[in-house]
């Protein structure tokens, strides 16, 4: 006899039978029955429905035998205990062609647990013994006050310490007269020009602070026009624009020549007005 015939045999007589008998949680359960039909029917069910308790294992498989249809579930549980599990109806279609639906009942199901349960007869653990204090040394707090007073000395005697004199600032060393002639003549033109531009520029800051925080021309210009309306603006923008044009487009020697003495002539016409500060 086969072991699925020795199966049938046990299934007579049964809804439901549930294999292995001495489950675990978690482990794979088997749910089998065998359902009584005519040569040549057909039966269909469904899964079991996914819980924190069932969780079904691959769909159920339905086969023919001599006794009927067989039908199995697998399933794993997840909780200890006696457990009774709703089936699934099936519908069983005959072979003339009539539906007939048999109801999956109730299956029982018995989990062991897989840990054994400790608590059941606590046992007390025993008293620990008393903890012995520490022996109290009154020198051990001395150290780090010690240590601070120590500390707080030397930086009270760093901040008293006597200071050294300050050297007298040196004096700005007096404004040095480029050779710009010498310079021209020797080719190096957008040198002069640089010079020639910051020369203006200072000669007109020491009258206009202001004018030496312009950033272009235009607005160095309309700072002047400002404050010096008297004062010939445009022809300082024009000297002002050239001379920083020639930085980066060298003129002729002698055209050179001939603009920075118009920036240095136009510079010493440049007064305060009368009765005020510069």
């Amino acid at each position: 006899m086969t072991a699925l015939a020795v199966v049938l045999a046990a299934l007579q007589g049964l809804a439901w039978r549930a294999s292995p008998p001495g489950a675990t949680v978690g482990d794979t359960i088997v749910l089998e029955r065998v359902l009584p039909a005519p040569t040549g029917a057909r039966a269909r069910t469904r899964g079991l429905e996914a819980s924190d308790l069932v969780e079904p294992l691959g769909t159920p498989d339905v086969l023919l035998v001599p006794e009927g249809l067989y039908v199995r579930h697998r399933v794993a549980l997840f909780a200890p205990g006696v457990h009774a599990l709703s089936m699934p109806v099936i519908e069983l279609l005959h072979p003339d062609g009539t539906v007939e639906v048999v109801l999956g009942d109730t299956a029982f199901v018995r989990v062991a647990a897989v840990i054994p349960d400790s608590l059941e007869a606590p046992v007390p653990m025993p008293s620990q013994a008393p903890l012995g204090r520490p022996a109290h040394r009154p020198g051990r707090a001395a150290v780090p006050v010690a240590a601070v007073l120590a500390l707080l000395g030397l930086w009270c005697a760093w901040r008293l310490r006597p200071r050294r004199a300050v050297p007298p600032a040196t004096p700005p060393a007096a404004a040095v007269d480029l050779p710009l002639m010498r310079w021209l003549g020797a080719g190096e033109r957008r040198a002069v020009a640089t010079v020639a531009v910051h020369r203006l520029r200072t000669a007109v800051a020491a009258h206009i602070p202001d004018a030496a925080r312009a950033p272009t021309a235009a607005a160095w210009a309309a700072t002047i026009a400002t404050a010096r309306p008297a004062w010939p603006v445009d022809e300082l923008a024009d000297v002002l624009r050239a001379l920083e044009r020639a930085r980066f487009a060298p003129l002729g020697a002698d055209d050179l020549a001939e603009l920075v003495d118009r920036a240095d002539v136009i510079a010493g016409r440049l007064v305060p007005p009368a009765g005020g500060a510069a």
